[in-house]
This record gives structure tokens, C-alpha cells and sequence, in this order.
């Protein structure tokens, strides 16, 4: 019954976007088939094949989380359409595979293998012509297998991943809200296995042990593409990745540190908006400049079709807030600005209470920016300055370009063992209201009360112009939903000279 749902649903939207159905006959055939894995898992997919003769280039669509075989029905019909012949399958223990959910294990790595095996033996496929794509969770086995599978040809990496326990966590401070997001869908709709449950588990534990935190962390080397960087490297895959800013599941940084370390033929996309919120239309059939790099990737690195993308500059960013026209850069230095610093003065709050500056809700706040194009607000004013410390600029008098990450020193000294303060950086208007554009927690824990502790902040990446007559704001303040922090109990917290922030600008705008 779940597999003739998913049947259902695939021909309805393909017949959805199709304009002329004869046409669309002519172009390319649709089944449904089940790929059987070495270990007897049985992986559910859909194969769309040119009817034109082969060989045909092959793409390979993994599902994101909770997600089956017809969730990349949309691309997979622009691929067919393109000449490729696709296989769009769902992860084990996800949609209509069997198996269990073991986030981008070993049997998950090579599952991939065992899909373009099947389709060099039941497609017209080329063998020497072969991508695979995928967003979010797809985004990562797809990474990972580049490195296993000498096959790969190129990557598309959407909302992926390079470091999962950066991600999980920063500066030792979980991001329980999201890690919960994603326990209860995969809960909901997949199959995890005993290890990916206990590990999950452990993860949304309030006050996590030192010996659990270094479980976790072993248990994701083996599940983060940087860890198979050589091998991937080695392999020579051609690797697109397309980011948003505001990621609240896998932020940027980890993308970019990935991008300069890849030897390969790459390319790197950096948009406002949260986790899979770039690509999520593209997903529903509505014109996608993220899908169609995608597709001009797949063209110039799989099919040998179209190499125009080559011919551009390999980094394109589009600024916040709003629409704003895209940007280029022939590498990465290029397109961030040179750093300024802002001397803070001496604040104090108390700990403990949480205030109006938060980061928003996880896959909601971010995504509605993708838009509308406007970020998450805070009303300053309404920011007690008991509860927070709060620094603000003078009102600029020409835009400011921010381009590449904002960095901080903050000298702290806390009344407590353990504690955490999350910075908040805003543009805030002649009214008092601030716009979010990065933040960032930090946790301490067993230091000594009363003694200066130096907190460095690496915020994630971000591109943002703040309008003349605005001004930046720092808030800093002890609580905020989307952490499992370490604030139990209420206390003082000072900070002292030397206290910055570093602003990357690039000019002004004209």
C-alpha cells in the first residue's frame, strides 16, 4: 500500500509539470523497482530512462531525511529529460527501503554502489558517466560515496554536510532544538537503528557527560565527509555545493573549510535562507536557479553536454536582506572583506534569564526569509539590560557590505562553574529594530568562579549589506530555545577589556 501511494504521487506530479503528455512519452520511460543491497535490504526506487538509444549519462538521487524514492521526482524528470537515465531512491530505513537508519554508515555509503551497479545492469547507462545528487542528508552519503566509489564523475551537495559533530554542536554547546527536529521526524518516518537511536538519545541528554560527548564525537568522524577528504580528493569528483546562511542544521563554515580543501573541479553557492529552503522549490516544480545549477554541473562534469558553468567564477553568493543580484569571486579570499574592529566597552547581565534576541525557530524562521527575504527581528528596547548586555554603534553614514565572518573576543568573568552566553549580531534601524544576521553560542564549564575567562567567537559566514542611517548591535545574553545550554543557575556575568568584535567589510555600496 505505502509503495502504490508513492506510485500515485510520483505520476501525478510528473504528469503535473509536463506540458505536452505525448511528448513527455516520447522522452523518457517511468518505473519502480526495488535495488537489492548485499545484506538483503531491499532499497525502493524510481528509474526514469530516455527512450532515445544509449548509452545515456547516469544521475543518482539520494533522498534527504525521512524521505523516500519519488521525493526528488521533479529534478529526477529534468534529468530525464536532459538524457539522463535517473535512479531516485530512498536511504535505508526511509520511505519504501527496508533497512535501518544509520546516518551515512558504512551500509549507507555503500548502498550507492549497489544503486549504479543496478543501473549499469538494468539501464542503458554509461559507465563512464555517472553523478549523484542530494539535499540535506543525501547531501552527505552523496559526498561520502564520492570518496568510496572511483565511479563518481560529480557531486551535488545541497544542505549537506562536511563535519557532523560541528554540527551537532559549537563552542560545547548542543543545538538540542534542531538535534529534537530531527530525532522525532526520523522517529516518525524511518526506521532507526539501535545505535543511531542511543546516539540521538544521548545527544538530547540535558547535562551530557564528557564521556558521551567524546562517544558522539567518535560516532561521527566516520559519517562526515571531511573525515574522507583524502580518498575524495583522490577520486577527483567534481563537487558542487550549494549552502544557505542562516543553515541551523549544517551552517556554512564547515562548507567553506570543505571548498578550499578540495583539489577537484568544484563550485560553492552560498544563499540567504535556512536548511533546504533554496532547493525546496525546485522540489515542487517551481523555477529553481538552485536545481539548474545542478543540472549545468551534471551537464559539464557527467554528460560532457554543456561546460559553460566551468567558464564562471567558481564562488557565487547572494547577499541579505531582500532579493540581491548574485555575486562572483574567482576563490573564496576574494569574496570576504577586510576585517575592522570594534572595541567593546565593559557589561555586565545577569545569567539565567532568556530575553527577546533568540535565532529563531529551527527550519521555519530562516526558511520564511528565503521568502520573503526579510530576517528574523528583535525590538531592542524590549531587551532588558539586566538580562542582556547590549553594545550599538553610531548610525552608519554609507551602507556597509559585510562579506565573510564576523569574529569575536569577549573577556568574561562569570560568577559560576558553568554557564552559556549566545552573541547576537543585529542591523537595527532608526526605530529600534534589529535584524538578525548571525549568532553564535558559547559554553564554559568548570572554571573558576570569579576568574577571567577569554571566549573566541568564529561566527559562520555570511553575506549582508546594512543600509545607511542603521547601525550594528552586539547582545549577548544566557538562554535561547534552540541550545541545551549550561546556564543552571542565576548569577553575574562581567565582561572586560580586551573585548571585540571584527566586522569583514567590502567598502560601501553605491
Amino acid at each position: 500500500m505505502k509503495w502504490g501511494v508513492h506510485r500515485l504521487l510520483a505520476v501525478v506530479l510528473l504528469s503535473a509539470v509536463v506540458a505536452a503528455p505525448a511528448a513527455a512519452a516520447e522522452g523518457f520511460t517511468t518505473r519502480f523497482v526495488t535495488v537489492p543491497a548485499a545484506d538483503g535490504v531491499g532499497l525502493g526506487a524510481m528509474v526514469l530512462e530516455p527512450r532515445a538509444p544509449g548509452p545515456h549519462p547516469v544521475a543518482v538521487l539520494i533522498s534527504a531525511w525521512g524521505g523516500g524514492a519519488t521525493q526528488n521526482v521533479i529534478p529526477a524528470k529534468n534529468l530525464a529529460d536532459r538524457g539522463y537515465a535517473v535512479v531516485a531512491y530512498g536511504a535505508r530505513g526511509f520511505g519504501e527501503s527496508g533497512g535501518q537508519v544509520e546516518v551515512a554508515g558504512a551500509a549507507d555509503i555503500a548502498d550507492v554502489s549497489t544503486v549504479i551497479d543496478w543501473a549499469l545492469a538494468n539501464t542503458a547507462a554509461d559507465p563512464a558517466r555517472i553523478g549523484v545528487g542530494g539535499v540535506s542528508y543525501g547531501a552527505g552519503i552523496g559526498l561520502i560515496a564520492a570518496g568510496a566509489d572511483t565511479r563518481i564523475k560529480a557531486v551535488a551537495s545541497l544542505s549537506g554536510w562536511a563535519d557532523l559533530a560541528e554540527s551537532l554542536s559549537q563552542n560545547e554547546t548542543r543545538h538540542g532544538l534542531a538535534g529534537l527536529v530531527l530525532y522525532l521526524s526520523g522517529k516518525a518516518n524511518g526506521e532507526l537503528s539501535a545505535e543511531t537511536d542511543a546516539m540521538l538519545t544521548k545527544f538530547l541528554t540535558p547535562h551530557l557527560s564528557d564521556a558521551d560527548s567524546a562517544a558522539i564525537i567518535e560516532w561521527s568522524k566516520p559519517r562526515s565527509p571531511s573525515t574522507h577528504l583524502d580518498r575524495i580528493n583522490a577520486n577527483h569528483p567534481a563537487v558542487l555545493t550549494i549552502q544557505t546562511w542562516s543553515e541551523t542544521v549544517f551552517p556554512p563554515d564547515q562548507m567553506v573549510e570543505l571548498y578550499q580543501n578540495l583539489t577537484g573541479p568544484k563550485r560553492a553557492e552560498f544563499l540567504p535562507g535556512d536548511h533546504a529552503s533554496a532547493e525546496s522549490g525546485g522540489l515542487l516544480g517551481l523555477p529553481s536557479e538552485t536545481w539548474n545549477s545542478v543540472y549545468r554541473w551534471f551537464d559539464a562534469h557527467v554528460a560532457g553536454s554543456d561546460d559553460s558553468i566551468t567558464r564562471e567564477n567558481p564562488i557565487v553568493t547572494r547577499a541579505r536582506p531582500g532579493t540581491q543580484a548574485p555575486e562572483t569571486f574567482p576563490d573564496w579570499t576574494s569574496a570576504v572583506g577586510s576585517p575592522s574592529r570594534w572595541e567593546l566597552a565593559p557589561a555586565e547581565l545577569t545569567t539565567g534569564r532568556d530575553t527577546p534576541a533568540n535565532g529563531g525557530v529551527p527550519l521555519a524562521t530562516y526558511s520564511l526569509e528565503a521568502l520573503t527575504g526579510d530576517p528574523p527581528t528583535a525590538f531592542l528596547p524590549l531587551v532588558s539590560k539586566r538580562d542582556a548586555a547590549i553594545w550599538q554603534q553610531a548610525p552608519l553614514a554609507a551602507p556597509m557590505r559585510i562579506r565573510g565572518a564576523l569574529t569575536a573576543q569577549l573577556t568574561a568573568t562569570p560568577s559560576t562553574r558553568n554557564g552559556t552566553v549566545i552573541a547576537y549580531v543585529y542591523d537595527v534601524d532608526q526605530f529600534g529594530v534589529g535584524r538578525l544576521i548571525n549568532y553564535l553560542p558559547y559554553s564554559w564549564k568548570n572554571v573558576e568562579p570569579g576568574s577571567p575567562l577569554r571566549m573566541d567567537l568564529a561566527f559562520s559566514p555570511t553575506a549582508y549589506t546594512v543600509p545607511a542611517g542603521h547601525h550594528l548591535a552586539l547582545v549577548a545574553d544566557t538562554k535561547d530555545p534552540l541550545f541545551l545550554d549550561w546556564t543552571t543557575e542565576e548569577g553575574r556575568l562581567a565582561f572586560s577589556a580586551p573585548s571585540w568584535l571584527d566586522i569583514p567589510t567590502k567598502g560601501s555600496q553605491g
